[in-house]
């Protein structure tokens, strides 16, 4: 997935292997916040800190976290970000990789 990096970290976009682990389609998650896959169990503390260190200039953080499909299921989520730059090397995106770790570790 590829957010907005200022506001609410709006989605503009996701593949198909996201569509079928998150159960949206990207037609119905563009321009709708990201925080739409959190909820209870989600790690905001690890998230806030991945985040800040994107912005401080890191190029790839990863956290663990728990992440909620359309139909409010749950999956453990191994998360890695990373920045998207202009052609000047201005931050303009995050792009997101989310890896469904649930079935391999038990918590």
């Amino acid at each position: 997935m590829v957010t907005e990096v200022g506001g609410r970290f709006d989605i503009i976009g996701c593949n198909k292997a996201w569509e079928n682990l998150c159960g949206y389609a990207e037609c119905e998650v563009v321009g709708k916040n990201s925080a739409a896959l959190q909820g209870p169990e989600t790690n905001y503390d690890g998230l806030r800190e991945a985040v800040a260190r994107l912005f401080e200039g890191e190029d790839e953080v990863k956290v663990i976290t728990t992440n909620y499909r359309k139909d409010g299921s749950k999956f453990k989520n191994f998360l890695t970000m990373g920045p998207l730059r202009d052609e000047n090397g201005k931050l303009t995106h995050f792009v997101a990789i989310l890896n469904n770790i649930g079935a391999r570790t038990s918590w």
